[in-house]
């Protein structure tokens, strides 16, 4: 099966979904009242079981992306985790913000930017271009998202998860980072880094043995 077959497949399904509610409002219909609920699945299913894609198929699942949010965007959390797997870089994720930005309400955007803030900060390849990335890097990729792009929300599970509590990150550089996250005027990131509890004992090792 093609890249192309699989989104023209999602795609037909997406649009009987609007072709229910243009028609029913999708109130008629007991069955018809799962098909949201079926997609969603389908989706969840197709994307978790991406593996490492070309150039073109990042293409075609891209515009997959696109077409998920503009057709309903309470399916924002499932096409931001496609487009997570499908980025390349720095800018790839930093796209993902300005799209949901462009398309959410505020209030629903701060929803889905802590649900990608917790698919960044996994462990288990939902981001595979920052599992490659050294400690170093995504500290200092994190610190970009921060300083220049005012996302501190967006990094700060990855910084808990992947940063802080490795033996040779400099703790005293993470010590600064957390302090100034104490302050943000973001009552959710307040929260959370007000709430988290440093990994390392006073002479600077872990509590636990993770390097």
């Amino acid at each position: 099966i093609s890249s192309n077959d699989i989104i023209n497949f999602i795609q037909s399904m997406i649009d009987y979904e609007k072709k229910l509610d243009l028609d029913q409002n999708n109130l008629d219909d007991q069955s018809d009242l799962l098909i949201y609920r079926r997609i969603n699945e389908l989706l969840d299913i197709f994307i978790s079981s991406l593996g490492e894609t070309d150039q073109e198929q990042r293409e075609y699942f891209h515009s997959l992306a696109l077409s998920i949010l503009k057709c309903q965007v309470t399916r924002a959390h499932l096409a931001g985790r496609l487009l997570m797997i499908l980025a390349q870089n720095k800018e790839d994720l930093e796209e993902i913000l300005i799209i949901f930005q462009q398309y959410l309400s505020p209030v629903y955007f701060e929803y889905i930017l802590v649900k990608l803030a917790s698919y960044l900060g996994d462990n288990n390849g939902s981001c595979p271009f920052v599992q490659q990335l050294s400690i170093d890097e995504k500290f200092h990729l994190a610190l970009w998202f921060i300083n220049e792009k005012d996302q501190p929300l967006f990094v700060f599970d990855l910084l808990k998860n992947q940063v802080f509590n490795k033996a040779s990150v400099d703790k005293q550089q993470c010590q600064v980072l957390l302090r100034q996250m104490r302050q943000s005027s973001n009552l959710i990131l307040r929260q959370q880094v007000l709430e988290y509890a440093i990994p390392w004992r006073p002479d600077g090792t872990l509590y636990a043995d993770d390097t």
